[in-house]
């Protein structure tokens, strides 16, 4: 079982069941902030019945409007809160303070039926309808979702739902080998290029503006503001670039087992002296991560595989009798392969399944031309 998240925006039949629910946040806050404070100061083992005893009475008797189920939500957050702080092996000189307004729901809390929500707010419970898009309509016609995240956002409360999707084991156990880079963005087993120069050199100068800005942020105010956005607009920059990514290579192939390379700790520096900037702008787990559940929705799946010596193999001898020279492969028998498209063979090739590679390159790769990307995301075409 996998679990898909999808966010989308509340709507209500009128403004003032829209600020009763903000009104119920808030007062969840406060609850959050108060029980932070006596976790902290009275209780020291994580557990729930000493916090529920030193916290939940004093604090209804001087807080009776809000409901017993909200100021339970605080206690269990304030508890999973400590807990990340203690796994994390973080060190906490004053309690953790709540900023912004959300509350994980139960089935105390809500209930939904017939695309209706019916949430606790301080008074009667609000009753209000998501914004359905094609793609939430889908998900909530096949799968179930569990407990919603409601939040706030630019004064507008969405919800935040989590879908339990069901794993759906591979029919033709068919592998596509993928090989992912950095000038290159992916390159598969099938003979496909992926290569976005636009986005490759919007992330070069964004990396370049935020190592200027890093030696002003310690004096400058205004610097450090603007690499704080400088960051969120990588990260969304990052994000979206994985999701068009992700559905291009899922639509692209006919193979119902994605593999890719378990790269783990390559951004990881050995030494302090070595140089990571380059492969550091590739946003490995974010495409992963995204291709690994877009993939159960295709009734696909993504498994790893070890990356060790797959640019250094030639996938038709499985051994390491090649030579690579830049983009190109040279086997022994001096036929030139692309050297990305020969690495994603390897990569397939690890899984055990028959790899799915594109009569093109199948055995008999030969690569005498560049492979070039036509335009932003789109697979590029092989010149003989």
């Amino acid at each position: 079982m996998s679990k898909l998240t999808y966010n989308t925006r509340l709507v209500f039949q009128n403004d003032i069941d829209k600020q009763k629910l903000i009104q119920m946040l808030e007062s969840q806050r406060v609850a959050w902030n108060e029980c932070s404070k006596i976790k902290f100061a009275h209780v020291s083992k994580n557990s729930i019945v000493e916090l529920h005893a030193k916290f939940y009475s004093s604090f209804r008797k001087s807080h009776a409007q809000i409901p017993s189920q909200v100021v339970i939500s605080a206690e269990q957050s304030v508890l999973s809160t400590y807990r990340s702080v203690k796994s994390n092996k973080q060190k906490l000189d004053k309690p953790p303070e709540k900023k912004k307004l959300s509350i994980r729901l139960d089935k105390r809390t809500y209930s939904y039926k017939n695309g209706v929500f019916s949430i606790i707010s301080l008074e009667k419970r609000v009753k209000c309808q998501p914004y359905i898009y094609p793609k939430l309509q889908e998900l909530i016609s096949k799968y179930r979702f569990c407990d919603p995240l409601l939040f706030v956002r630019k004064n507008d409360v969405w919800i935040s739902l989590t879908f339990n999707v069901p794993e759906v084991l591979p029919q033709n156990k068919l592998a596509l080998g993928v090989d992912l880079g950095c000038r290159v963005n992916a390159a598969t087993s099938e003979g496909n290029l992926y290569i976005d120069r636009k986005f490759n050199k919007d992330k070069r100068k964004l990396r370049f503006n935020k190592r200027k800005l890093q030696s002003k942020s310690k004096d400058s105010k205004s610097a450090k503001q603007h690499l704080k956005k400088l960051r969120h607009k990588e990260t969304n920059k990052n994000k979206n670039f994985s999701h068009h990514l992700a559905n291009k290579i899922i639509s692209d192939t006919k193979a119902d087992t994605i593999v890719l390379e378990n790269l783990k700790s390559i951004k990881v520096k050995k030494h302090k002296y070595q140089n990571k900037n380059r492969i550091s702008q590739v946003p490995l787990y974010e495409l992963r991560r995204i291709l690994t559940y877009k993939a159960l929705l295709h009734q696909k799946q993504v498994i790893t595989v070890s990356p060790a010596y797959t640019s250094q193999i030639d996938h038709r001898t499985s051994k390491l009798d090649g030579k690579r020279i830049g983009g190109r492969y040279i086997g022994k028998d001096n036929q030139v392969l692309h050297a990305d498209v020969n690495a994603a063979c390897n990569i397939g090739l690890r899984s055990k399944l028959p790899c799915s590679i594109s009569n093109y390159y199948a055995w008999q790769a030969k690569v005498n031309s560049p492979i070039v990307g036509f335009g932003s995301l789109q697979a590029s075409i092989p010149l003989g």
